[in-house]
């Protein structure tokens, strides 16, 4: 059984600064497995992309780098240099960037949806009009080192007063709330400040593994579900499973576990996060490119997963989320 796929986590523009254009297949040799024409092959129609911004000094000297949370500057610029990527893309006629409900549904180019991966190129609340009419339409507060606004999951710490401002003004342009990174004490404080769906890009199930706040807990998978949003599995290996090689059965092992805790079938997603830091070779054989993607509906299928269910799994819940927030925006 085939079906159309979304990634909701795929860092387009860092892997092209990184390793090579998107736009082409791997080089031999080259440790990626994601260009444009194999997400054509695999059915993948719609990705949510990053700008993914990093601080610290050695990422200072890298295109996604910035000094720290203070260089409002770098990161900024850093961020304009992969919207730009992917507006570049755009007009080249290869995709659509989503700014509302119709491009969504127009199938007649792949779609992005732009997801900042890390707020600090926001300068603050007033500055969230700006990057709306940019085209980001969903946006998590940190990366794993914290930001100006929250902690993030390497770091701890909760949502700063800068933070505040710019949920409300997140939520008063309906960009949807990326869990991912938060810290533990950041995503408490998340729940508490937003009445607004948020989704989990590309996190796993934290039952399944261990402590780390990189992993989402199960409360959170159920605060999740009840805001109408979902959780994105990240095929990282090392976020499938422990101090072993992960298989695809790792994989199915959070989706049916994540499923289970939330109670229905409308939270599972994938984001996931293919060449995102991490060499392809780090990621179960059976996954390796998007090509692939449907092995993980395979499997479902195998284990009594009905067709729905494995179609909102591959596409329609992150299409759910999407269509909803979009439907209070305008171009």
């Amino acid at each position: 059984m085939q079906f159309s796929w979304i990634d909701g986590h795929l860092d387009l523009a860092y892997i092209s600064q990184e390793h090579s254009d998107v736009r082409r297949e791997p080089r031999e040799g080259e440790e990626r497995c994601v260009s444009l024409p194999a997400l054509a092959r695999g059915g993948v129609g719609i990705m949510a992309a990053t700008l993914f911004v990093e601080s610290g000094v050695e990422a200072a000297t890298k295109p996604w780098g910035y000094r720290d949370a203070s260089d409002w500057e770098g990161a900024n610029r850093a961020a304009e240099l992969q919207m730009a990527y992917y507006e570049s893309l755009e007009r080249d006629g290869l995709l659509r960037i989503v700014r509302s409900r119709g491009d969504l549904a127009d199938d007649a180019l792949p779609r992005l949806v732009i997801l900042m991966e890390g707020a600090d190129p926001i300068r603050d609340g007033d500055d969230v009009a700006r990057w709306h009419a940019r085209g980001v339409r969903m946006v998590g507060l940190t990366w794993a080192l914290g930001s100006r606004f929250a902690g993030g999951n390497q770091t701890g710490g909760g949502i700063t007063a800068a933070g505040r401002d710019v949920i409300a003004a997140l939520d008063a342009h309906h960009i949807v709330h990326d869990a991912s990174h938060l810290s533990d004490a950041a995503l408490d404080d998340l729940v508490t400040m937003t009445d607004q769906p948020i989704v989990a890009s590309h996190s796993n199930a934290r039952a399944l593994l261990n402590s780390s706040e990189r992993h989402i807990r199960d409360e959170h998978i159920r605060e999740i579900t009840r805001r109408g949003g979902v959780v994105g599995l990240n095929l990282y290996g090392k976020f499938l499973a422990v101090d072993r090689p992960a298989t695809l059965e790792d994989a199915i092992h959070h989706i049916e576990h994540i499923a289970q805790v939330a109670g229905c079938d409308s939270v599972n997603a994938l984001g996931s996060d293919l060449d995102g830091g991490f060499s392809p070779a780090l990621v179960p054989a059976e996954l390796r490119g998007p090509q692939r993607y449907h092995a993980l509906t395979d499997a479902l299928l195998a284990r009594g997963w009905t067709g729905e269910s494995c179609a909102r799994f591959a596409s329609e819940n992150w299409l759910s989320v999407w269509n909803a927030s979009l439907a209070q925006t305008s171009r």
